[in-house]
């Protein structure tokens, strides 16, 4: 009896030893992404290949430093800003003109190329 009694635990921790383990719930999914602001409006994408134009009459298409050389670069429609300080900071735009500062340049709807005075535009200064 106590060998049948023996056989029938070993088998039973065996049995107990092979059962898999559950498979953990899967993961929720991800939270949906807010859309961001559609083409064309404050905040939103301007320009690219498909030169797409701000809407707002106040708004320009301010691109990054780095897309002066990129044809087809796109940006992000920004407020021009209606008054700028006095501060003479200046910064060669995209258009090849020197501005006064970053913000001269945004109130005219220029992007900032780099900062300094533009090549062969010394002495003259836009706005």
């Amino acid at each position: 009896m106590f060998k049948s009694f023996s056989i029938l635990a070993l088998a039973a921790v065996l049995l107990a030893a092979c059962a898999s383990e559950p498979e953990p719930a899967p993961a929720p999914p991800p939270p949906p992404e807010e859309p961001g602001p559609d083409a064309g409006t404050m905040g939103g994408m301007c320009g690219g290949i498909a030169a797409i134009s701000c809407q707002d009459e106040t708004a320009y298409c301010a691109y990054g430093p780095q897309d002066f050389q990129i044809a087809d670069a796109s940006g992000i429609c920004k407020e021009q800003p209606d008054i700028c300080t006095a501060e003479y900071k200046p910064v060669c735009g995209f258009d090849g003109k020197t501005y006064g500062n970053a913000c001269n340049a945004a109130m005219e709807g220029v992007s900032v190329r780099r900062q300094g005075v533009c090549e062969g535009d010394e002495g003259t200064t836009a706005r």
